[in-house]
């Protein structure tokens, strides 16, 4: 199903003093498929019990906005990706986080520790439009060191490992 999702994403010094709503451990395998095209399959498994499976493909469309098509896998397709990216490692990519969540009014903060050399933590909001008046709260005033919207480096893809790096 395709959306458009527009996020604001900002580099954090550390984890907000407040207890999340929900903690998720993500794994996101990426491939270039044979069209040039980044997919991306993730595993989610939540504090609050919820484990699934998607499949993304995003096409930037502006600094902060994304084309997203996403779908649910069932772990048998989502360990045939994961197989995939193993058998041409030259074409794939991986990383693990754990996502906090936090309520903010309508809209959730959510907040990715990236468990690999970069030690970074890396939070972001989707809002519902790009003009958006975004009121950033206390918690995240606290512990921002700069918006990183739109800065490649930053991306999840970028920040993800080369699989020929790693051992299954």
């Amino acid at each position: 199903m395709s959306k458009i999702e527009i996020e604001r994403k900002f580099l954090l010094k550390s984890l907000p003093d407040l207890e999340a709503e929900q903690i998720v451990d993500i794994h996101q395998f990426y491939f270039k498929n044979s069209y040039g095209i980044w997919e991306r399959a993730r595993s989610w498994i939540s504090s609050n019990g919820d484990i699934k499976y998607i499949h993304t493909i995003k096409k930037s469309i502006s600094k902060s906005s994304n084309i997203e098509d996403e779908k649910l896998l069932t772990l048998g397709q989502f360990n045939k990706f994961k197989e995939k990216c193993y058998r041409a490692p030259s074409e794939a990519k991986y990383l693990n986080k754990n996502r906090h969540i936090y309520k903010y009014g309508d809209l959730n903060w959510e907040i990715d520790v990236f468990k690999n050399d970069y030690k970074l933590i890396i939070g972001e909001i989707e809002i519902p439009t790009e003009d958006y008046d975004l009121i950033i709260p206390d918690y995240i005033n606290d512990i921002l060191l700069m918006e990183v919207t739109g800065m490649k480096p930053f991306s999840n893809r970028s920040l993800s490992l080369k699989i020929k790096n790693l051992t299954k």
